[in-house]
């Protein structure tokens, strides 16, 4: 009987561990696209909250990266929260904390993500706009 219970939570373990990982980048996924459904909602709504929240969050993240890098601060996330809720404080925009931290990481991944960006763009993959001769 033991061995019999032993192959059903193996088999069990087997197929959680197959499909586990595709479960999760399915929720990565879906998350990804809810928030940028948001993101376009609230830059629709707000355009000009939603700017001043970018250029906050990317001077945030430049400042919190120069600053790790001389060694002045070890957590540069809270150190760039910090630093973008005193401008948007001394701009006297009021936003929620988790808004804030969102605009940070998606600074962060456009940082990370720039030289992809360029390059694509130089070789001519992404294209804003359409030349006609």
């Amino acid at each position: 009987m033991f061995q019999v219970d032993g192959f059903w939570y193996k088999l069990i373990e087997n197929i959680l561990l197959a499909f586990l990982p595709v479960l999760a980048s399915l929720a990565v996924g879906a998350l990804y696209a809810w928030a940028r459904k948001t993101w376009a909602q609230f830059k629709e709504h707000s355009p000009d909250i939603a700017y001043i929240l970018e250029e906050a969050a990317s001077m945030a993240v430049m400042a919190a990266e120069q600053a790790g890098a001389a060694g002045y601060i070890t957590e540069k996330k809270e150190y760039a929260l910090g630093i973008a809720q005193a401008f948007l404080n001394a701009k006297g925009i009021k936003i929620d904390l988790a808004l804030l931290d969102a605009a940070i990481e998606a600074a962060v991944f456009k940082e990370l993500n720039s030289n992809k960006i360029q390059a694509a763009s130089f070789t001519g993959l992404l294209s804003s706009t359409d030349e006609k001769g």
